[in-house]
């Protein structure tokens, strides 16, 4: 399972496995290494890592045990070079809503005169 935080700018993946004694997430986003990216397992056997990942279209899998190749099944998948499919991670995060310098200006006067009437 993924999930995008906003607010983070992080991506965390989590894949429930309570046998499996070691997971790595390896994609796009850390050249398909096979140790940078270790999860941690919690107490009722879900695997999790986060991710600080800039907005885009990421393939990954997770390695389990060394030997494995699994998918995240609530994601898309995409035929790889090898004849397997890769997970894909969709990662979107809202436009940020900036103000023109105009209406800056406007506001900071607009504050201004409020503060003003009530002294």
């Amino acid at each position: 399972m993924i999930k995008v935080s906003p607010r983070s700018r992080k991506v965390s993946f989590e894949l429930e496995l309570p046998e499996a004694n070691n997971v790595v997430l390896v994609g796009e986003f850390n050249n398909w290494s096979s140790s940078a990216n270790p999860m941690k397992k919690s107490r009722g056997g879900v695997w999790k890592a986060e991710m600080p990942l800039a907005a885009g279209h990421y393939q990954f899998r997770y390695l389990v045990d060394g030997n494995e190749w699994l998918n995240d099944g609530g994601s898309d998948t995409i035929l790889n070079e090898f004849g397997s499919y890769n997970s894909v991670a969709e990662v979107e995060y809202p436009a940020e809503k900036k103000k023109s310098p105009a209406k800056k200006k406007a506001a900071a006067k607009s504050t201004t005169r409020k503060s003003s009437k009530k002294a």
